[in-house]
């Protein structure tokens, strides 16, 4: 989330709750190009990858943003069995969504791709 190391400080002095929670969306939102992490479409919302139903939490990690489909029709079922049955299904979407899972960030996402397929 932080670009710079004195970005976290700045944070603290300029940023309301309401604000931080904004620019933490926002910075989700940014990571993904505002794109469903499942289908590509225009992205409404955000979506826990693990439900908060089973354990999931709200998190960077654990939040990708999704489309208003792909967000009601995984509802609470575990994303890669989900994910799997859909038309729109791609390995390299899988492990996107994973690595993000791992690692926070999509910096360096197309390296990752690269490599794995290989």
């Amino acid at each position: 989330m932080f670009r710079t190391e004195h970005e976290p400080l700045a944070l603290l002095v300029e940023l309301t709750p309401r604000l931080a929670k904004k620019r933490f969306r926002e910075e989700i939102y940014k990571d993904w190009d505002y794109k469903c992490a499942y289908c590509g479409d225009d992205a409404s919302s955000l979506e826990h990858i693990i439900p908060k139903y089973r354990s999931g939490c709200s998190s960077r990690h654990n939040l990708v943003p999704a489309c208003t489909k792909c967000n009601s029709n995984k509802a609470s079922e575990k994303m890669e069995t989900w994910f799997e049955k859909q038309p729109f299904f791609s390995k390299e979407k899988l492990k996107s969504i994973l690595y993000w899972m791992e690692s926070n960030t999509l910096e360096f996402i197309d390296t990752y791709i690269n490599n794995a397929i290989a």
